[in-house]
């Protein structure tokens, strides 16, 4: 009977055209306990249509944030090459400016840096050096520690950081210290090429959310995708820093490689991170403010996305392409819902809603 909540509220989902295709998979500490796939992970174009199964690569977008700059942030400092306090300006002379006066790397995890939510970067340019001395110009929206404000080019300041203190690319050190050591290097990665690629769930029409984002901000940019965009992020930050390869976004997985990230948080695995970091991580950072936020994780005391069923000790994220990670230590559980609910064209659908709904009929499986 519980179960049939979790399918009817999928049926709903589909029929009433919130998403093309949606997983979902309810985990504990021992593996997964319940998983569905239904409709499709690529409606179009016709020629590419196929059903959501357990191998669809989901564009996990915003979950990229605490899933790989999280931790790939803490397994270097466990190792000892940097320390959350550092300075952003330790990372890179471009960085020594007065706008960022007080912005370290603790303050970009938590969404505490007073930088602006959101930045087409690639207006001014694309690549990784364009992107650095792009997001080095933007001024702060505020004084850093004085808001929680969401913020995409503080992640994409963090990709920089990383590549800089591992000297490596990000999905190098993604695959070498989160995806290998947790037996998921095929199925949650960056760049899904060759057969990956046909594995991808589907993206945007056109690029059409960021062009007009892009055109309310008074910017042109000429290099915008026309077509499906199938294979690619669909994030266009992400996208033309290194051609997916970034920590605001850009990485794929499949539901149940991302319910097994949930349970390495959950059991707080050793192959992973250190107990302290996985304490620091999901304590709360933001007391002072209504936005509850650990080291790059949402908090259960966040309005909106987990609802009131999930314990004040839970946390997780949530990504614009229609998905989202809740990890519950009270209950023992993890919470996975992705979803195409931009495929092949963005729906106006209130995602954290929905998401509450299902994380109620979860909680009673």
């Amino acid at each position: 009977m519980t179960e049939g909540r979790v399918d009817a509220l999928l049926s709903e989902g589909i029929e009433r055209g919130f998403f093309a295709g949606a997983a979902a998979v309810v985990g504990g500490e021992d593996g997964v306990l319940f998983e569905r796939y239904v409709g499709d992970a690529r409606a179009e174009p016709a020629s590419e249509k196929t059903s959501a199964s357990r191998e669809t690569l989901w564009d996990l977008a915003s979950l990229t944030k605490p899933i790989a700059g999280t931790a790939l942030v803490l397994a270097l400092r466990d190792a000892g090459l940097l320390a959350l306090s550092d300075p952003l300006g330790r990372f890179g002379d471009i960085f020594k400016k007065t706008r960022f006066d007080g912005v370290d790397l603790r303050r970009l995890l938590t969404h505490t840096a007073g930088l602006a939510a959101w930045y087409p970067c690639y207006v001014r340019g694309e690549g990784r050096t364009a992107y650095r001395k792009t997001l080095a110009a933007i001024d702060p929206e505020g004084k850093p520690g004085s808001m929680v404000r969401y913020s995409c080019p503080g992640f994409l300041l963090l990709a920089d950081v990383v590549e800089t203190v591992a000297g490596e690319t990000l999905d190098v050190s993604f695959r070498r210290r989160v995806a290998a050591p947790l037996g998921l290097s095929t199925d949650l990665l960056y760049l899904v090429e060759g057969k990956g690629a046909s594995r991808a769930a589907g993206g945007e029409r056109d690029d059409a959310t960021e062009r007009r984002m892009t055109a309310e901000r008074g910017l042109t940019y000429a290099g915008f995708r026309t077509g499906v965009v199938n294979g690619e992020p669909n994030d266009g930050n992400a996208y033309r820093r290194a051609g997916g390869v970034s920590l605001n976004a850009g990485l794929f997985g499949t539901a149940r490689a991302v319910a097994a990230v949930g349970r390495a948080w959950l059991s707080r695995d050793p192959a992973l991170l250190q107990e302290a970091s996985f304490a620091e991580a999901t304590a709360d950072a933001t007391p002072a403010f209504d936005e509850g936020r650990g080291l790059g994780w949402q908090l259960a005391r966040t309005p909106e996305s987990a609802g009131s069923g999930l314990s004040p000790k839970a946390f997780g994220h949530t990504g614009f392409t229609g998905g989202s990670l809740f990890v519950d230590p009270d209950a023992a559980r993890v919470f996975v819902l992705l979803s195409n609910r931009i495929h092949p064209d963005a729906r106006p659908v209130d995602m954290n809603a929905f998401r509450r709904r299902f994380h109620e009929a979860a909680l009673a499986l």
